[in-house]
């Protein structure tokens, strides 16, 4: 589906990212594996996941109202937060979630950085992501109680992971 909007003169074309997967996976996939590279299963997983979110074939539920006698259908969703309608979704209610739980007192936010130079061997081992935060946790731990040595207090932290940067690569 291709929604065309106009703006003065100009018309803009906007396409879904399940559009443009839908159009293009097939074809990266095949161009990836002529070239020996490989594509995470799990990226597998959730880009078809996204192709197929609320597709027919997945299933729906259906509604009837008993007064008008009008159906309708909902299509189930994907729910892959790698999808940018579950996903949005997913991360308004992790959110808020969290934010539920917290403690109304002063806080900081502290950002972990992994050199570009490191990079390349968290990509290939994702396991290793769990020493980051590891490392984060201890850093964050020693220099508080650095700072704080006659008291006691013991920092309380959520961690999140971001795997890309901020132009999404």
């Amino acid at each position: 589906m291709i929604t065309y909007m106009n703006k003065g003169n100009n018309i803009t074309i906007k396409y879904t990212i399940k559009e443009i997967f839908q159009e293009n996976w097939e074809a990266f996939t095949d161009k990836m594996m002529e070239e020996g590279k490989h594509i995470r299963d799990s990226i597998v997983k959730n880009v078809n996941k996204v192709i197929g979110c609320q597709d027919p074939l997945n299933g729906f539920a259906l509604y009837a109202c008993p007064k008008c006698g009008k159906y309708k259908h909902v299509f189930f969703t994907c729910k892959s937060r790698f999808c940018n309608t579950c996903g949005a979704k997913y991360s308004k209610d992790r959110a808020f979630a969290i934010s539920s739980k917290l403690l109304d007192c002063p806080h900081r936010h502290v950002v972990f950085t992994i050199p570009e130079q490191l990079r390349k061997y968290f990509a290939y081992d994702r396991s290793l992501l769990d020493l980051l935060f590891q490392a984060a946790s201890d850093t964050i731990i020693y220099r508080f109680n650095r700072r704080n040595k006659s008291e006691n207090y013991v920092p309380g932290m959520i961690s999140v992971l971001h795997t890309f940067g901020r132009d999404l690569k």
